[in-house]
């Protein structure tokens, strides 16, 4: 063997020795990598009595609490919580993985997004986890994303940072912690919309039948026409897919003065009111403006059958589309169930609906007709 090829070969033992040693050595990976990041904590999440969730300058956005039928919110004189939201953020902390060692410098916190909420600028979010005393309190401040399912957190108290696997459904809306789904009720099941803004400003549009394609407004001046055969359509079609902007008792908002009064009647008898009120003062989470806001109270019943007129020449008295064959165990339910569900849910809240939803209940019999 030449003297060359020993040098080669005691060269390459030299590296593979350092490389050994190197091996040993954590380099931001270390024995707790692959681990959970809060473990036990699925255990736990069964007795959480509640949640709060911290931003920026220590800013309260929501507080979960464990009410009798369910997750509420504090801040919102306790409505009902966007249940998925808040299970989706437990079930990503509790099985959130630590996949990287982070930095342990509080300097360094603000490149994650880790750093306390106490500070102005701060961009992370603070969740705080209560259990009534049967568990030590504790937090965990979640930061940046770190890619496709990773995200930097910290857990309150401790220095070390982490980037772990999980997928954190977080959002800096107040709004967005709320089961913002008031209802919807879709316009072909609507028969007749009457609207009242006081004195004679008043409009009603109705259907004739369940297959009509559009509603007409009663009373059209004479030689006066509307600008187009679906015009109508929006005002009966403002109670389908509405979410909220903002909730608030409707205690709060009594002493508002009434802007309009709405009433929505279904073929099958269910009959929807709305007591539409006015705050122009009211500011929106991007600011004040000028625009006044509207809080809308509903209150639902069903309507006495000689208050069904249309419904007395429908055939053996089915509803409008009805075979006449309906399987009793799949039987949609009837207009006092669906007003007692209603109000169940409704009752006791003011909503602060989307302005395009809003503004359809000051139309009037002008703005459905063609100019003079």
């Amino acid at each position: 063997m030449s003297r060359r090829t020993l040098i080669i070969l005691a060269g390459l033992s030299l590296v593979l020795a350092a490389i050994l040693v190197l091996s040993r050595f954590d380099f931001g990976r270390g024995q707790d990598t692959g681990g959970l990041h809060a473990p036990g904590l699925a255990e736990r999440i069964g007795d959480l009595e509640s949640l709060r969730v911290v931003h920026a300058g220590n800013e309260v956005l929501a507080t979960l609490l464990r009410g009798e039928n369910g997750w509420v919110v504090a801040e919102k004189d306790k409505h009902p919580a966007n249940f998925e939201r808040f299970r989706s953020l437990l079930d990503a902390l509790a099985q959130a993985r630590r996949v990287e060692r982070k930095t342990a410098r509080a300097e360094f916190y603000s490149r994650l997004g880790v750093d306390d909420p106490s500070v102005p600028e701060a961009t992370g979010y603070l969740l705080e986890l209560d259990y009534g005393g049967r568990h030590p309190a504790e937090g965990f401040i979640v930061g940046r994303r770190a890619g496709a399912g990773m995200a930097y957190i910290r857990t309150a108290g401790e220095a070390q940072s982490w980037m772990v696997s999980a997928d954190f459904d977080l959002s800096d809306l107040a709004r967005d912690w709320l089961d913002r789904e008031v209802i919807d009720l879709a316009s072909g099941d609507i028969r007749r919309v009457m609207l009242d803004r006081g004195g004679e400003d008043r409009l009603e549009i109705r259907k004739d039948d369940a297959g009509d394609l559009n509603f007409t407004p009663l009373d059209i001046p004479e030689g006066r026409e509307l600008s187009y055969g679906s015009v109508a359509n929006s005002i009966a079609g403002a109670l389908a897919n509405v979410e909220a902007n903002d909730v608030r008792s409707a205690a709060e908002v009594s002493g508002l003065p009434r802007a309009a009064e709405a009433s929505y009647e279904t073929f099958d008898g269910l009959k929807l009111s709305l007591d539409v009120r006015k705050d122009a003062a009211a500011l929106t989470e991007e600011g004040a403006d000028d625009d006044p806001r509207y809080w809308v109270v509903f209150s639902a019943a069903a309507m006495p059958a000689r208050n069904q007129g249309d419904r007395e020449d429908e055939a053996d008295g089915e509803a409008p589309g009805s075979s006449g064959e309906t399987d009793p165990q799949e039987a949609a339910p009837g207009p006092e169930e669906r007003a007692a569900q209603l109000n169940a849910k409704l009752g006791g809240w003011a909503y602060q609906l989307p302005v395009y939803k809003s503004d359809q209940w000051f139309k009037t019999m002008n703005d459905l007709l063609k100019d003079e």
